[in-house]
């Protein structure tokens, strides 16, 4: 299962000094310290659980209210079972399986990809974010940037994954997956064939590991511990080849939620409070398609992921015509424009037309008119990034209603859909667009209105404005307030709009653009006032907790901001807790919608946010001989390239290259592949 952690839009990182000496390690073996750990979280869990049943007890005992009984009773139940399932961390044979458990498997959906896809070649691409990044782990300092889901999430396989097309649960590293009647518990049995890419079996071991490491002290993320510390009961191996994972509640798609990712458990022995410099450059095993050699990390320069040639997945329905290139050079390079300028070199051979000037004029250039270059529109139906601005509640003008409420109709947003992105791009109105059933398209977001602006401030006491044109109050502070974001030219030109428009309704926007990295940790450490950011939340339900739970607001009993959680609203509220836990603990997909309306609901009526635009679509430009399926047959997916359908054919590439130097051409091509193209609430007609 893929984390919901926070990745701003547009985040680049530090450029590490290609002098940096290879740091050695001592070897350390943390098997002695993870036994201890079992065990002891074994006793705290047991002991949490019985702490919360007595109290649990007692507000049931002087309760009246039938529905906050209820409640109690419910979280009462769930907590009598937890104690009642036995320890967190359990072994035992496999022969203790239960018996007659309803397995299931899919292997019936649609083949992904084509079957014409050819393997070899090296693709050459360019590491995003702009800035080459400063570890290849996934975990701690650093370990959540712009790179992280090329090496990582996009690779590594968990126990189950999603079909791309139909949105069905199919086979990864699990072959098969059993959900018991409680809906909270799950046994997996690990494929016989599937191995890391050093060629050891992938065992029960290696998902003992990930609670290790995801609870662990060491980390510096207090996200992970506190979602697997809440979120599941425990993990049982019935020998090496059997697992079981039971989750704190009830869940729909029950499966999904248990589908651990694997931590090789050999790998990370090593693993203590000096990880983040002792794997900071270590490369690890996968299991997936793909690995990063210590020889394919050129400081500064590129990373390159290797095809496993014995990956054990090559041969498996869903699997064996992705991941066709032998190569994937990342290479940086810090500007865009300079980046095209390879491109159309030969140099990297695919190039995102996301800015308008890209596809209508930096694309009429000889290279396409001949055929060797092809555009393509790209349609799917995942979730768009939600750009916008993010208010800090924790800055004191913020924390107001109506100034949040004015700076919603202050901001136009469709002046920038109109003119910097040409159109090509919808008014977002709620967070989690593009979640079906699930997102709440009823909701209309304000529109830019001076007038209506200057009535919100006004009931916030600024009515006067000074000869600048910016509105103050009678203690004759300013409506002014700083927009932090991660600095290009592209998004400089869109906060110059905002800026521009925004006085025009008596606010000051100031235009604080960082490089990447400070941008991400001043909103992450709550510094900023307003952020221009995005994020992206995995299907196939919208998540919420996060980022908006008081928890993650502030730290304990204070009204300092807490760092680095995913609440850069700093946002908090005690009613809106309940609906958020109570979406998190959903128990059926009609509970999901429901909170999930009710949530975008608050979101709009607390003017939490300023709902900037959407794409629908993903243009690219590639060489011709980069080939895609016929249908491009993905369907629930990220961008197109994190498809890995595609295939670099090397005799197209021979032939486009001595067509070249010869002179010959080909027919000017712009596809269009439109077969999962919809139409989702506050679309422009």
């Amino acid at each position: 299962m893929r984390p919901f952690f926070l990745i701003l839009s547009g985040i680049a990182f530090l450029l590490l000094c290609q002098c940096d000496q290879k740091q050695t390690f001592a070897p350390v073996d943390n098997s002695a310290e993870r036994a201890k750990f079992y065990e002891q979280h074994n006793e705290k869990s047991a002991a949490a659980a019985r702490e919360k049943i007595q109290k649990l007890t007692t507000e049931i005992a002087a309760t009246t209210d039938a529905a906050k009984l209820a409640e109690l009773q419910q979280q009462l139940a769930l907590t009598e079972k937890r104690l009642a399932d036995g320890p967190f961390f359990q072994r035992k044979e496999e022969n203790d399986l239960p018996q007659n458990l309803p397995w299931q498997t899919n292997l019936d959906d649609p083949e992904v990809g084509s079957p014409q896809a050819k393997k070899g070649g090296t693709y050459h691409t360019f590491i995003p974010g702009m800035a080459y990044p400063p570890t290849i782990r996934c975990l701690g300092k650093g370990g959540n940037n712009s790179f992280r889901s090329h090496h990582w999430d996009y690779i590594e396989m968990g126990l189950i994954g999603t079909h791309p097309i139909t949105g069905k649960l199919i086979p990864c590293l699990a072959d098969r997956w059993a959900v018991a009647e409680d809906q909270q518990t799950v046994y997996f049995h690990i494929n016989d064939l599937a191995r890391w890419s050093d060629g050891k079996e992938v065992t029960t071991e290696d998902f003992f590991m990930s609670f290790f490491v995801y609870l662990s002290p060491y980390l510096t993320e207090q996200w992970y511990r506190t979602y697997y510390g809440d979120q599941f009961n425990g993990i049982t191996a019935y020998g090496k080849d059997y697992l079981c994972v039971r989750l704190a509640n009830p869940k729909p798609r029950t499966a999904f939620f248990a589908g651990l990712l694997p931590f090789h458990s050999e790998f990370y022995r090593e693993f203590g409070p000096d990880f983040e410099t002792r794997y900071n450059w270590r490369p690890r095993p996968t299991t997936g398609a793909y690995q990063i050699l210590e020889s394919d990390i050129k400081k500064g320069q590129s990373i390159t992921l290797s095809r496993v040639k014995t990956w054990w997945a090559k041969d498996e329905k869903y699997y064996r015509y992705l991941y066709n290139p032998d190569r994937i050079e990342y290479k940086l390079i810090r500007d865009m424009d300079k980046a095209f300028v390879l491109f159309k070199r030969g140099e990297i051979e695919l190039f995102p037309l996301g800015q308008p000037k890209y596809w209508y004029e930096k694309t009429e250039v000889p290279q396409v008119f001949d055929g060797y270059i092809e555009k393509a529109t790209f349609f799917n139906e995942y979730p768009r990034s939600p750009y916008g601005l993010y208010f800090n509640q924790a800055y004191p003008p913020l924390a107001n209603l109506d100034i949040r409420i004015g700076l919603q109709h202050a901001t136009h947003w469709q002046r920038v859909i109109d003119y910097d992105l040409r159109g090509d791009a919808n008014r977002l109105h709620i967070l989690n667009d593009g979640f079906g059933k699930f997102s709440n398209n009823s909701i209309v977001t304000r529109e830019y209105s001076p007038a209506k602006a200057a009535e919100a401030f006004a009931r916030a006491g600024y009515t006067k404005k000074g000869n600048d044109g910016i509105l103050v109050n009678d203690a004759g502070e300013k409506l002014s307030f700083s927009i932090t974001y991660a600095k290009s030219a592209f998004v400089d030109q869109i906060m110059q709009r905002l800026k521009e428009e925004a006085l025009k309704a008596g606010v000051e926007y100031k235009l604080d653009a960082l490089d990447g990295t400070e941008s991400f940790q001043k909103s992450s450490q709550k510094k900023h006032q307003i952020a221009f950011a995005a994020w992206g939340i995995t299907p196939p339900f919208p998540d919420y907790f996060e980022f908006f739970h008081s928890s993650d607001a502030y730290e304990p009993g204070t009204k300092t901001p807490r760092a680095m959680t995913n609440n850069i609203f700093t946002y908090a509220n005690p009613d809106t807790d309940k609906i958020l836990e109570a979406n998190r603990n959903a128990r059926s997909e009609e509970e999901v919608i429901q909170t999930s309306h009710r949530i975008e609901e608050i979101i709009h009526n607390e003017a939490l946010w300023s709902p900037g635009f959407k794409k629908d679509f993903y243009r690219y430009a590639y060489w011709r001989w980069v080939k895609w399926p016929e249908k491009h047959n993905v369907r629930i997916s990220d961008e197109p390239e994190m498809g890995y359908v595609f295939w670099i054919d090397e005799e197209t590439k021979k032939e486009t290259l001595q067509a070249m130097r010869e002179g010959q051409t080909y027919e000017e091509v712009n596809r269009v592949y439109d077969d999962y193209r919809v139409k989702t609430g506050g679309d422009n007609e």
